[in-house]
C-alpha cells in the first residue's frame, strides 16, 4: 500500500457520501508515512463544511493541520488558529510526549460532519473503516490515541472489532479512566489508548497519563 492509493480507496468506500460535508485527514499529507502515533477523533464538528470529496481530492497535497492552523468556533466562542481548548490539549499531549503535533497523522473514525456526536449514525464507522485500514498500512503506528472511550467512540469501535484485555488508568479527573488494549491491525501489533473525550477532559498537567502513553509506545515492537 502506498499513500497514492488511499484517495482511490476513500472514493470507493464513501461513494454514497461524497457530497456530504466532512473531512478525512486532519493533518498534512506529509504525515502519511511511518510514525509512532495515529490520532483518532470521533467525527468532524460544526456545520456547513466542504464536501468530503474535496477532502479526498486534496489529501495528497494538503499541508494544513486542523489542530494548529485552523480557527475553531462553537457556542462558547471563537478562537485564533490553534487556540481552541481541544486544540491546545492535543498540542500539550504531543509536546509532552516529545512529538511534533505537525508530524502526527490525525483523522476521525467517521469522516462526515455533525454539530454533535449524537447527530451522526455510529454505523458509518464501518463504512469509513477501509480508509483507516489503508492509512494504518502506510503509517504503521505503534499507538492509536482516541478521543473518548465509551462504547460509542473510536475506542469502543476498535475494541469491538479487535478485542483484547483492557487496561485502566486513573485519568486524574473524578472517576473518569483512561483505557487501553493491545491488538493487531493489518497483522501488526498496535496499542489502542482511549482518553476521555478532550472536549470535556483536560490532560494538561496529568504527567502519569503521559508516562503511560509513552510506555505503550516503547512496549510495541
Amino acid at each position: 500500500m502506498t499513500k497514492n492509493e488511499i484517495p482511490i480507496i476513500a472514493k470507493q468506500a464513501l461513494s454514497e457520501y461524497l457530497e456530504e460535508p466532512g473531512s478525512v485527514l486532519y493533518s498534512s499529507h506529509e504525515t502519511l508515512k511511518p510514525s509512532d502515533v495515529y490520532l483518532l477523533g470521533f467525527n468532524p464538528g460544526g456545520a456547513n463544511g466542504k464536501p468530503v470529496e474535496q477532502s479526498i481530492c486534496s489529501m495528497l497535497t494538503n499541508t494544513n493541520n486542523a489542530y494548529l492552523d485552523e480557527s475553531w468556533e462553537n457556542h462558547k466562542g471563537v478562537w485564533a488558529s490553534g487556540e481552541a481548548p481541544l486544540q491546545r490539549r492535543v498540542q500539550w499531549i504531543f509536546e509532552n510526549l516529545g512529538i511534533n503535533t505537525r508530524d502526527v497523522c490525525a483523522s476521525n473514525l467517521i469522516f462526515l460532519q455533525s454539530r454533535e456526536a449524537t447527530d451522526i449514525n455510529f454505523s458509518l464507522a464501518e463504512i469509513c473503516w477501509p480508509v483507516h485500514e489503508a492509512i494504518l498500512s502506510v503509517v504503521n503506528p505503534k499507538l492509536i490515541i482516541t478521543f473518548g472511550n465509551s462504547d460509542v467512540s473510536p475506542y469502543g469501535f476498535l475494541h469491538s472489532m479487535f478485542g483484547g484485555k483492557e487496561d485502566y488508568l486513573p485519568s486524574g479527573h473524578g472517576n473518569w479512566a483512561v483505557k487501553g488494549f493491545s491488538c493487531k491491525i493489518n497483522e501488526r501489533p498496535i496499542y489502542v489508548a482511549g482518553l476521555p473525550h478532550l472536549s470535556r477532559y483536560s490532560p494538561v498537567g496529568k504527567t502519569e497519563v503521559i508516562k503511560w502513553l509513552s510506555s505503550k509506545i516503547q512496549q510495541v515492537n
